[in-house]
């Protein structure tokens, strides 16, 4: 392996590793649909400055190995700095069971902690084995289900459809809820402008119909006061993050209580979220059926004086921060 070399991708080796993680992530878009979902995350501001593919070649300069590294700034211990962000890893088909995948994930990681990364995380769908021998250890996240209370009618509360003015009110919700966990991004407006970017990208590119993002704030005088972000498929809604300026979280509560009126004749959707536990629950939710993600959350400390938290209570973790 010693003629192996790890290279920043350009686009055309881009797209050459896209057609391997393709048939694995394409999550229901069309080979094109999934290539333009690519490229669109990396025309971002955030995703730009951010967001690299890494990949292994061989003598050949055939990519054997890729993966993705993001750039988070996290909040750890105490300590700002940033976190690299592992996704996508996936050796080349021909090349699998001869220690690629595992040879690059190290080597970014050791690049990462030389460039003064505080830790490494990623979210694992292939179980915990392969990355605890590479140093990761699980994080442990609460995914629930949320019902909501109906009211007779609509709450007299006014709901807007959000943009870009609202971020940094977004952000200062976010840094005030997070403010005493142990481990937390720490959400600025771009970053929370590339995760809604990213999934809205996806709803459009997904076939007709099939998904949507909503993203919605409650104002009072000319700024954001509390916000959601769902997504909806026909399997229901995922709340993928949330933020109130009431320290009960009710205006929240109120936001979705206006949602499901539009629909009053329909019945309550399934929604499930990933709800950190230092956020409040509103008086009108009721949480439950309390499961693991499907994706766990590890994490490999790179810096002195860090442990990865014992359990979710250390943790705050919207869904919109899955990478």
């Amino acid at each position: 392996m010693d003629y192996m070399r790890v290279v920043i991708a350009d686009e055309p080796l881009v797209e050459r590793v896209l057609d391997d993680t393709y048939p694995i992530w394409h999550e229901g878009l069309s080979r094109e649909a999934y290539s333009k979902w690519s490229r669109g995350q990396l025309r971002t501001p955030w995703g730009r400055e951010h967001l690299q593919r890494f990949v292994l070649l061989d003598e050949r300069d055939a990519h054997v190995a890729s993966l993705k590294r993001y750039r988070y700034p996290v909040h750890m211990d105490g300590r700002d700095g940033w976190m690299c962000g592992i996704g996508a890893v996936l050796t080349a088909p021909a090349h699998r069971g001869q220690g690629h995948a595992s040879r690059l994930v190290a080597d970014v990681v050791e690049q990462s902690r030389a460039e003064g990364a505080l830790l490494a995380g990623l979210f694992s769908e292939i179980g915990t084995a392969f990355y605890e021998r590479l140093g990761f250890s699980t994080v442990a996240l609460d995914e629930v289900s949320v019902r909501v209370t109906r009211r007779d009618g609509s709450p007299a509360m006014l709901v807007r459809s959000g943009d870009d003015r609202d971020l940094p009110g977004l952000a200062a919700m976010h840094a005030t809820r997070a403010s005493g966990a142990r481990l937390v991004l720490r959400r600025d407006a771009p970053l929370i402008h590339y995760a809604l970017a990213k999934k809205r990208l996806f709803a459009g590119l997904s076939a007709r119909g099939s998904r949507q993002l909503e993203f919605f704030v409650a104002e009072e005088g000319a700024s954001a006061v509390a916000y959601v972000v769902l997504s909806q498929n026909e399997y229901g809604w995922t709340l993928e993050e949330a933020g109130d300026r009431d320290p009960a979280g009710a205006r929240l509560g109120g936001m979705l209580q206006v949602l499901l009126a539009r629909e009053p004749s329909h019945r309550d959707p399934v929604i499930r979220a990933w709800w950190p536990r230092a956020f409040p629950v509103p008086p009108q939710l009721t949480l439950s059926n309390r499961s693991d993600p499907k994706d766990v959350f590890m994490v490999r400390p790179l810096a002195g004086g860090i442990e990865p938290p014992p359990g979710p209570e250390g943790v705050f973790w919207w869904r919109s921060d899955y990478f």
